[in-house]
């Protein structure tokens, strides 16, 4: 048997109560003590409504208890003691049902006070990806823009480049051709006011050049 209060296994001396409850001496002394009710069935309690037992009676009391009591008083006394025990283990099962309930009760709020906050992990997490991909994005945004510049003035500096080719070109063309040309004359010069060779190897009739000369 147990205490009705504290649960507590009851040994030797216990109090049972008019409502049918069974308490220990300290809270049964409590209650006394404080006017207060019984903890099952929230019943005003006095001293009158309360009566000590002994919860393991020696054979001697027992004996002497039962002696001279008509077999019908004895079969009602037993069946109360039953419905009496009966009535203690279901309230001790529905006592250890509660406590496993809050104990269950207590993991699944501690279970769910560390889920929250692991969602209040991850939702800041996200957060800060969340911003971290958006400045992510005003860089690629950005980059995008800067390459588009790029590309405009690699196209401004292409046509410029193939501008100052063409002008290289053409310079360069008229360049050989003037080229061309200051040196065509010199030559032409040469060739119309050639000197006679005297170091050629052709003999010279000196003679028949200086015989007009004297016939005249």
């Amino acid at each position: 048997m147990r205490c009705n209060a504290c649960w507590r296994e009851l040994e030797g001396r216990a109090v049972s109560t008019s409502c049918g409850h069974l308490l220990c001496t300290e809270d049964a002394n409590k209650i006394l003590t404080n006017d207060g009710a019984c903890p099952i069935c929230e019943q005003v309690l006095s001293k009158s409504l309360m009566k000590p037992v002994d919860t393991n009676p020696n054979e001697e009391w027992i004996n002497m208890a039962m002696a001279a009591i008509s077999p019908q008083i004895l079969m009602k006394t037993a069946y109360r003691s039953v419905m009496f025990y009966i009535t203690q283990r279901d309230l001790e099962m529905q006592y250890k049902m509660n406590r496993l309930v809050a104990q269950c009760r207590q993991k699944c709020e501690g279970m769910q006070a560390k889920f929250s906050e692991k969602m209040d992990q991850v939702h800041t997490a996200y957060q800060k990806m969340g911003k971290r991909c958006q400045m992510m994005e005003q860089e690629v945004a950005n980059l995008t823009k800067d390459k588009q510049e790029l590309q405009e003035k690699f196209s401004e500096k292409s046509r410029q480049k193939r501008k100052l080719d063409e002008m290289y070109d053409q310079l360069r063309s008229e360049y050989e051709s003037v080229k061309r040309t200051s040196i065509q004359p010199a030559n032409n010069f040469y060739s119309r006011h050639q000197e006679p060779d005297f170091f050629s190897n052709q003999p010279v009739n000196m003679m028949e050049n200086r015989e007009p000369t004297r016939k005249g």
